[in-house]
């Protein structure tokens, strides 16, 4: 992980356990430099990324300061989190459900995606996600099987991104993503409730390991009144 990444990690869970409080001042940087060990750019990286994700304002000539947040929290668009990780205090009822899983290959979107031939085969995994009884969610992954030999259904309704970090000890770094808003297909159809609704949000993404592979692609469909997403724009003011 790198040295900018550990210090954002070790600030936001400082945030969440309300170590440093709502509307409070962070140390400065120097004090940070001091504490983490790191120098001035690692310390602005963190920084600037806890700002980009709503934790912290910085201000000019003066020292960060932390922001309210709300719990549950809404998906940040730069961390790439579980649903366990989103909102591990949430006090609605969350079930995974296993829809299909098995072997492809010769697909041409995962051919040119991951740049192969059509020997290489990929899991396909299809979960469903209720909150509250109710399938709001449809997720659709492709793991390539060079990099994810196995995965079995215990692990596809759990967590596999717990497995893929505990158990083959594989990296996760970084996911490019695009986000949709079109009509339901008949899969989204079928594996969701979309009840009034004929649209779906959809988070198509590549994610990729910290040595720059990828090893994963699909989408998750939201329904759209059960998906906020956040961020925090900045703008630059010139001197003039």
């Amino acid at each position: 992980m790198s040295k900018y990444k550990k210090v954002y990690r070790d600030i936001k869970a400082k945030i969440d356990r309300a170590v440093f409080m709502a509307n409070q001042e962070l140390p400065s940087e120097g004090e940070l430099m001091q504490y983490y060990g790191f120098s001035k750019d690692t310390i602005r990286k963190a920084l600037s990324l806890l700002e980009i994700d709503g934790y912290i304002q910085k201000q000019q000539g003066r020292n960060s300061v932390v922001l309210a947040h709300d719990v549950p929290k809404p998906q940040m668009l730069s961390e790439i989190k579980t649903v366990g990780e989103l909102n591990p205090t949430t006090s609605h009822q969350v079930k995974t459900t296993l829809t299909d899983l098995y072997i492809v290959q010769g697909e041409a979107e995962l051919m040119r995606i991951f740049n192969v031939n059509e020997q290489i085969d990929f899991y396909r995994i299809g979960r469903t996600r209720e909150i509250d009884g109710e399938r709001v969610e449809y997720e659709v992954s492709y793991f390539d099987r060079r990099i994810v030999p196995f995965i079995n259904r215990d692990i596809a309704e759990q967590s596999i991104y717990r497995y893929l970090e505990s158990e083959l000890g594989l990296e996760i770094s970084y996911s490019e993503r695009e986000i949709v808003f079109r009509y339901a297909n008949e899969e989204e159809e079928n594996a969701m409730d979309l009840g009034q609704y004929n649209m779906v949000v959809s988070v198509i993404s590549t994610t990729y390991l910290a040595d720059g592979r990828p090893f994963q692609y699909g989408s998750i469909s939201y329904r759209p009144d059960k998906i906020t997403f956040a961020s925090t724009a900045t703008r630059e003011v010139k001197n003039k």
